[in-house]
């Protein structure tokens, strides 16, 4: 039997999205969005279905990570709110949902590199990929075999930046003991 999970959103969380709502000026977003957990979810730490104001969130985040789990609610949120302002034909991480996720003091991150950065391996699968590549500008970041050092970071180089990215050896870091 899976433990049991908090129930979303808490009253800290809820607090937080009616914040948000009045930021993107959206009053009332926080009752209109239905939020629930997902054991189904391996690669992704939330989705989210904007035109019906569901939310999904990763139910590994339950276990303890509350600074990102507040995170990933904004982004997700973020997209409803986009959606409610701007339509459905804006991109889902374009100029418009970047705006609502800075207004909300975060940092626009289309994507947060689950398997190796934030979430425990899943059971029974252990994963060849030691290198994690990350951009220090923008924040994305995928991982791989071995180091590469010929990638670079496309959304940045498409804004006329370098692109270079950081790479870091997980096992070593995993070993390092801090």
């Amino acid at each position: 039997m899976k433990p049991r999970r908090p129930p979303l959103p808490t009253h800290e969380q809820h607090a937080l999205m009616t914040a948000w709502a009045e930021v993107w000026g959206v009053p009332g977003l926080e009752r209109r969005v239905k939020l629930s957990w997902s054991g189904r979810m391996h690669r992704s730490l939330g989705r989210c279905l904007p035109t019906l104001g569901v939310v999904r969130i990763n139910d590994q985040l339950a276990e303890g990570q509350e600074d990102l789990l507040t995170e990933v609610l904004c982004h997700e949120l973020a997209h409803v709110a986009a959606c409610e302002l701007h339509g459905r034909l804006r991109r889902p991480h374009g100029g418009e949902w970047a705006a609502l996720m800075r207004a909300a003091g975060y940092p626009p991150r289309a994507s947060i590199c689950v398997q190796h950065a934030l979430l425990p391996p899943r059971a029974g699968r252990a994963s060849r990929r030691r290198y994690l590549h990350s951009c220090p500008v923008c924040g994305a970041s995928r991982a791989s075999v071995r180091k590469i050092p010929q990638w670079r970071c496309a959304r940045c180089m498409r804004a006329g930046r370098d692109g270079r990215l950081v790479v870091t050896d997980l096992l070593a870091s995993a070993g390092s003991g801090s």
